[in-house]
């Protein structure tokens, strides 16, 4: 995972789907900014969302194109507004959904 520092936001989501247990996606669309030492804060603060640490291998971070493409359907139309403003000094937004098909 790469933190481009010329993003205004940065975009992580884990799509987990097992037989059985039917597809989980965490979503995390945050500010991009440094705390100023070489900690991740915005990685940190989705694996926490994430809770479960089985998860964090299928963490992936998209750039906004790739990211909105798949996820959009499932972003409330006050938040793509804000990311779409690019003004938001303090940004966070997370949800996770699942769907079991049994």
């Amino acid at each position: 995972m790469t933190n481009d520092p010329k993003e205004f936001y940065r975009f992580f989501v884990v799509d987990y789907f097992a037989t059985g247990e039917g597809v989980s996606q965490w979503l995390q669309i945050s500010r991009n900014y440094s705390g100023g030492d070489e900690t991740d804060y915005a990685l940190k603060k989705f694996k926490e969302f994430i809770g479960f640490d089985h998860y964090y291998y299928g963490i992936e971070e998209k750039n906004e194109e790739e990211f909105m493409s798949v996820y959009a359907s499932l972003i409330p139309p006050y938040v793509i507004a804000a990311v779409e403003r690019k003004d938001q000094p303090a940004f966070t937004w997370q949800s996770h959904v699942h769907v079991n098909y049994s």
